[in-house]
């Protein structure tokens, strides 16, 4: 009998061993990567799919709305370009520096005599289409307490009819406020925005907020 029983108990082992390989396989491959189509889960506290949102959010600028908005500015010594810069930085909008057509002379003596004559001189700005914009930004150094002429010649070339001006200025002891009437005289028909006088830069975000361009 012992003789007997030993095939049949052989054939019992072997088929068990391989049901316990095959059960063993199965698991394996359903937790592998390789092999599982469900999506990884997400991190904790994180819903899936929400990471690349996050991201794009925090990379995107704060500007309000959709509206396009261009930074153009006249620089003589750099200080105002760098506050452009930073509204350019704060706001996602296009710089466009103005230039004048030809150099000063002398700086002194034709600077402000363009100023109290009211001459526009000729100017480079590279923009194609202003009409492209709702909010411009319109920057400059305060020379005679007064912007400096390019600026006139800016305002007066270009139609800002139902568009949104934003001074903004340099000055070493002058503040804003007694350049601001070129903006009114020269563009009657579109809305002036309060001015900065940017000798601070830590005061740019908090102004464009007030202002309601950037959250």
């Amino acid at each position: 009998m012992k003789t007997k029983r030993t095939p049949l108990v052989l054939v019992l082992a072997v088929v068990l061993s391989f049901m316990l390989a095959a059960c063993s396989n199965t698991s394996i491959g359903s937790s592998s990567t390789g092999g599982n189509t469900e999506p990884l889960a997400s991190p904790p506290g994180t819903a899936s799919g929400d990471v690349s949102t996050t991201l794009s959010d925090e990379t995107e600028s704060t500007a309000a709305g959709n509206s396009r908005i261009l930074i153009a500015y006249f620089s003589y010594t750099g200080n105002t370009e760098e506050v452009a810069q930073k509204i350019a930085e704060y706001t996602g909008g296009d710089l466009a520096e103005i230039q004048r057509a030809e150099e000063y002379g002398n700086l002194q003596q034709e600077a402000e005599s363009e100023i109290l004559d009211g001459v526009h001189p000729d100017i480079t700005v590279p923009v194609e289409n202003l009409a492209d914009y709702d909010t411009i930004f319109v920057g400059y150094p305060i020379w005679w307490d007064e912007a400096p002429a390019m600026i006139a010649t800016f305002l007066a070339e270009n139609d800002f009819s139902g568009k949104t001006i934003v001074p903004f200025c340099t000055s070493a002891s002058d503040t804003i406020t007694n350049s601001l009437h070129i903006f009114s005289e020269l563009c009657p028909d579109a809305e002036i925005a309060e001015g900065l006088t940017a000798d601070n830069l830590d005061d740019i975000e908090p102004w464009l907020q007030e202002i309601g361009v950037v959250e």
